[in-house]
């Protein structure tokens, strides 16, 4: 894992920039948001027309192997709570919408915020690397996902393999006995849908939300929580994503950032461009985490 940080002779290892916070604070504002019955972005965009917004710029990621990403350059990120969840509504420029990776060749357009874990003060003196964090240093992530948004509403839960061939044949199909002989097989998720067997949190259907909760210290180290708390909701429209990510102000979850009105924490972000292949490490991102402080409530 520590092996995982050198960089590859010739590549550009951390700059000292990079361990210091941007200066543009995101001020989380205090607003009363009406629970809508359904959680959409037409629903709680009016809640943040008040909210200040930072832009945070955005550049290829170059220094993971294989290094990628670059055709994003910036996205606009917002923050509310109400003293009882917090909202941060991230939007950035997309010519092309990519919201299922089912073919091979298929790429999703998604989106993570990412903060340290507990009360920490990012310094150039107090190391903190704002890409995927460090090793006792860890980071709480929200990883948003526009084909597990897509799977919402798709019939099971799960976009599946017919929906993109949707003329596809398989051998119990053209096999006559199969019906008699081999409903059985037909029907084993164990045998025929090894990702679901397995608990690939990739192949489950019914996951019910379109953001990933996972933890990190550093490269090579990113986990999926057991226990999910951040939901999310989505509009593609004009060539543009707007994703708003929520979840409770505190949870019992040892491993999730904390927020308390009048207190202080950071974030960084990065977007993947499914249409230009970004995946995994080949990503846009921030090289600076950017401080955040959360308005007290209106009684405090």
């Amino acid at each position: 894992l520590y092996a995982a940080e050198e960089t590859e002779p010739g590549v550009k290892g951390v700059s000292e920039e990079e361990f210091t916070p941007a200066k543009e604070v995101l001020t989380v504002k205090y607003v009363e948001v009406g629970k809508p019955y359904h959680m959409d972005v037409e629903s709680l965009q009016g809640a943040f027309k008040d909210a200040p917004a930072v832009t945070v710029p955005l550049q290829m990621q170059d220094k993971a192997f294989p290094n990628g990403g670059g055709s994003v350059k910036g996205a606009e990120v917002k923050g509310i709570h109400d003293g009882l969840a917090i909202y941060f509504k991230i939007s950035w420029s997309d010519p092309t919408k990519d919201a299922r990776a089912i073919a091979v060749q298929e790429f999703r357009d998604a989106v993570a915020l990412m903060f340290p874990l507990g009360a920490v003060e990012i310094t150039p003196a107090e190391h903190f690397s704002p890409r995927m964090g460090d090793r006792e240093k860890p980071t709480n992530l929200w990883h948003w996902k526009s084909d597990w948004e897509a799977d919402l509403v798709a019939g099971g839960g799960l976009e599946d393999v017919a929906v993109q061939y949707p003329n596809m044949q398989d051998d119990f199909n053209t096999n006559p006995y199969s019906a008699y002989y081999h409903r059985e097989l037909i029907t084993s998720v164990e045998i025929l849908s090894g990702g679901r067997a397995a608990n690939n949190l990739l192949s489950q259907p019914g996951r019910g939300r379109s953001v990933e909760d996972l933890n990190a210290e550093g490269f090579g180290t990113l986990t999926s929580q057991a226990h999910q708390d951040v939901n999310g909701c989505s509009r593609y429209e004009n060539g543009e994503w707007t994703v708003i990510m929520y979840r409770p102000l505190i949870t019992e979850d040892p491993h999730d950032v904390q927020f308390v009105p009048g207190g202080k924490t950071y974030f960084n972000i990065a977007v993947w461009n499914g249409g230009e292949k970004d995946r995994n490490g080949q990503k846009n991102i921030s090289m600076q985490w950017h401080p955040a402080v959360l308005e007290r409530v209106a009684w405090q």
